[in-house]
């Protein structure tokens, strides 16, 4: 008998229906009606092989598909049990219907599949490979925490570089689920922490301290946006931009280490997912802060260079061709509103990364963002 699953950390399914013997139905667990895209459940089949067909919906709560239609057509990614990386599933299986989508699989006897949207970078997983750079190349970089989550969980970044010297500071995952940022920074750490002539250099100009995931606990849920306590962390200051601080625990936290350390730079890397209304591939992005926000004008002369570099040597302009705009409820806006830190907020479409493609992207990026701000 056919079972699907998603009690794994990054699972999201709910109302999962037997519809006939090989087709099923299954929702996504959304957080709000833009935010009703990712799925990731495990198919398993104990007997004979068989084709099984699984209708993937919206988020029946929020009455709305918007967030999931969006994304269509995008990449499914399969992974069987046992094996480490996952693979692009042939579009011919992927039926596109609209308002949802039909995911056609054939399956071997004791075939387990994982099915996805988004190739998942799981907490877990992310805290051993930090602490793998720690242990291996300790002579270099040092593991530190931002703090815990709402539900404990060590928020964990690395640390590289010079003490004392303009510091940059990366983070990603404030949504949840746009897992090309955790990959993204996983391989700026790796990078930053390795032996190539670039990074060496680096370390001697800069300090670096690398986040990958900001938001443990709505990773280990397979929240698409929201912490635990239901809060985006991405509109760090939605309620009221005029607040001290902002609403959710863990962007506390990060303030808290933004107010009393001023980094020169914050690198930020979410995700996009889907190409429908894309330009061209890859379909990566960015996001600006419109000035005048910045009181000093070096501070503004700088950060248009660093637009200029997102703008002209990234594959940011991939997506829409222009910058998306930070609001006034976003961390970013507040960090250059109030303390004149700037930022290098970039999205890697997961559409068309896993691992590999978004390292490669982030470290590009970063290392472009870099060498601005020392020139500066």
């Amino acid at each position: 008998m056919i079972t699907i699953m998603s009690d794994f950390e990054c699972g999201n399914a709910q109302n999962i229906v037997q519809v006939s013997e090989r087709r099923f139905r299954l929702e996504i667990k959304g957080d709000k009606a833009s935010y009703n895209f990712y799925f990731c459940f495990d198919v398993w089949n104990p007997g004979a092989a068989t084709d099984v067909e699984i209708e993937v919906r919206a988020d029946s709560a929020f009455g709305d598909p918007r967030g999931f239609v969006v994304c269509l057509p995008t990449t499914v990614w399969v992974r069987l049990k046992g094996m480490d990386r996952f693979k692009p599933l042939d579009q011919n299986k992927v039926e596109d219907c609209g308002d949802h989508i039909v995911i056609h699989l054939s399956l071997e006897e004791d075939d387990q599949v994982r099915v996805t949207d988004v190739w998942p970078a799981s907490y877990s997983d992310t805290c051993a490979f930090l602490k793998g750079l720690a242990a291996e190349r300790g002579d270099r970089c040092e593991l530190f925490s931002l703090g815990a989550s709402v539900e404990g969980r060590e928020i964990l970044g690395i640390r590289t570089g010079t003490p004392g010297r303009p510091k940059v500071l990366c983070g990603a995952g404030q949504h949840a689920v746009e897992f090309t940022g955790p990959w993204g920074m996983r391989g700026i750490a790796d990078f930053v922490t390795s032996l190539v002539p670039d990074a060496t250099a680096l370390r001697k100009e800069l300090e670096i301290e690398v986040i990958p995931i900001v938001n443990p606990d709505g990773n280990v849920a397979g929240r698409n946006s929201f912490n635990s306590e239901g809060f985006d962390m991405y509109q760090a200051f939605e309620r009221d931009p005029d607040a001290d601080q902002p609403e959710a625990h863990e962007s506390r936290l990060l303030w808290r280490k933004l107010v009393e350390e001023r980094p020169a730079l914050w690198m930020n890397i979410h995700a996009y997912v889907g190409w429908r209304t894309n330009s061209e591939y890859p379909y990566d992005g960015w996001y600006e802060v419109i000035d005048p926000v910045f009181r000093d004008p070096d501070q503004a002369r700088r950060y248009q260079a660093l637009c200029d570099t997102m703008r002209l040597e990234t594959e940011g302009l991939s997506t829409h061709g222009r910058a998306s705009v930070h609001r006034p409820a976003t961390l970013c806006y507040q960090m250059a509103k109030r303390f004149g830190i700037p930022s290098a907020f970039y999205e890697i479409n997961a559409a068309t990364a896993g691992p590999h493609g978004a390292a490669q992207r982030a470290i590009q990026v970063f290392r472009r963002a870099a060498n601005t701000l020392l020139h500066f």
